[in-house]
């Protein structure tokens, strides 16, 4: 199963594992386009431009119409469209959409009925996360704090005694439902609920570049800033499982093309996603690669003593 492939010269902006019948992997080689591959066998399936009309009003039959169709081939909402002046969550049915419009400006499309979030003072959103089932959404503010919201209602601004670095990339990942949520801020990661409570936080040793989780929470993903090495994560118990060099996945992965050439050594991945299954996705440079957690080094899991 795994694979690799190289779509581009420079660097991919994201990737996402999109459930379905193939399960597809959305990799965004520019803002506004993305192409899409079989999960399992690389196999191409199609790309697409989402470029946004030059409407301003987004209860306009052109800009819903705009929406309406930011679909992968087999109909499925794209969880994340990033257009040049805001932001696009969406859930998977597709009825709920966060629009976020720069600094701390949040707006919620409840099938038709968009209402301003409260900011509660907050003046810029870092990082944030929609659950694609519920509608629940995690805000992370310049000063630390966790705003989470249940769909449009504040729930609470959360002090989870986080200290935002700006050589670092803060992160949210959430589980559907909102049962568990992950925040980072570049230098530990602390493991919390829809209730804004700390259920536990880890200071890894490394400077953690991106984050991701699987849909259930079973799996927490992280990727080393200087090093390069892909960590999975037991998520209930935020324990160590499983790791490996980025480049030593890409070099054992299957080559699709006849023609390429491996990522620079000095490159550390760019984006990364994970599925319930344990599927690995993630870019270096120009190159996507899929793998999972068979390939990876499988670390022993502590016991408690007898």
């Amino acid at each position: 199963m795994p694979w690799r492939l190289q779509l581009t010269n420079h660097a991919i902006h994201s990737v996402s594992i999109i459930d379905g019948h193939p399960a597809l992997l959305a990799t965004w080689i520019d803002p506004d386009r993305v192409v899409y591959h079989d999960l399992m066998t690389g196999a191409p399936y199609g790309k697409q431009i989402c470029r946004p009309p030059e409407i301003e009003d987004r209860h306009s039959t052109g800009w819903q119409s705009f929406v309406g169709e930011l679909t992968t081939p087999g109909g499925t909402f794209l969880p994340v469209v990033r257009t040049q002046h805001l932001t696009i969550y969406t859930t998977d049915d597709g009825r709920m959409r966060l629009y976020h419009v720069g600094d701390a400006t949040l707006y919620l499309d409840d099938d038709g009925d968009e209402i301003a979030l409260d900011s509660a003072g907050a003046t810029h959103f870092i990082a944030l996360s929609l659950d694609r089932c519920l509608g629940f959404v995690a805000a992370l503010d310049r000063d630390g704090l966790l705003y989470l919201y249940q769909q449009h209602l504040l729930l609470g601004a959360f002090d989870l005694n986080l200290t935002v670095p700006f050589d670092l990339r803060p992160a949210i990942a959430i589980s559907q439902g909102g049962a568990v949520i992950f925040v980072t801020d570049g230098q530990q990661i602390v493991l919390t609920d829809s209730s804004g409570q700390t259920r536990q936080v880890i200071h890894p040793h490394y400077p953690i570049r991106l984050l991701a989780c699987s849909p259930d929470g079973r799996y927490l993903a992280t990727c080393d800033l200087e090093t390069g090495v892909i960590r999975v994560y037991h998520g209930e118990v935020m324990a160590l499982g499983y790791q490996r060099f980025a480049i030593d996945l890409v070099t054992e992965a299957a080559q699709i093309q006849l023609m390429t050439s491996l990522p620079p050594l000095s490159i550390a991945p760019g984006a990364l996603a994970i599925d319930n299954r344990g599927v690995v996705a993630f870019a270096m440079s120009g190159v996507i690669c899929v793998s999972d957690l068979l390939h990876m080094d499988q670390l022993p899991r502590s016991q408690p003593l007898l």
